[in-house]
């Protein structure tokens, strides 16, 4: 019986475009496909601006909006689609990179929840609740709220 090996980072290779394009919103902390996709949506696809890292067939996780002064950065997750039950390993690595691998203090995303996005699996990798802002984000037709997450690195 072979091991399965645990997921990892890894950096981006051209084979891993497919990753980078699916039906979720641009710029979340963790995003995931909704449930019933608005029927004029159209796939984002990933630019490719700062670190962008790849859990082979899973997800990508890219590091946004780097302040190396501050030590900070917003963090983005896409899950390919079928990959939900991995939603909390994944962000579990991004964390971990972005304090031992990247040396940041702190980390924060953007959740819009009526996408679909589990705020168990953010909790879960570290992640609290700073703020809710009302009607935040254009979805599925109308306004919906949007919330920011942030961790901290323990000193």
């Amino acid at each position: 019986m072979t091991a399965v090996a645990a997921p990892r980072l890894t950096g981006f290779r051209e084979a891993d475009r497919g990753l980078l394009t699916g039906m979720w919103l641009p710029g979340e902390l963790l995003a995931v496909a909704p449930p019933a996709p608005p029927a004029l949506a159209r796939p984002h696809t990933v630019d490719g601006t700062g670190p962008l890292y790849v859990v082979r067939d899973l997800a990508f996780v890219r590091f946004a909006d780097l302040d190396w002064v501050h030590r900070r950065a917003r963090v983005e997750v896409g899950l390919a689609p079928g990959a939900e039950s991995h939603a909390a390993e994944v962000l579990a690595l991004a964390v971990a990179h972005g304090f031992a691998g990247l040396g940041l203090y702190r980390l924060h995303g953007w959740v819009t929840r009526a996408a679909g996005a589990p705020a168990d699996a953010v909790r879960a990798a570290g992640f609290v609740l700073e703020a809710t802002v009302p009607c935040g984000r254009w979805f599925a037709g109308r306004p919906v709220d949007r919330e920011l997450w942030g961790c901290l690195a323990s000193d």
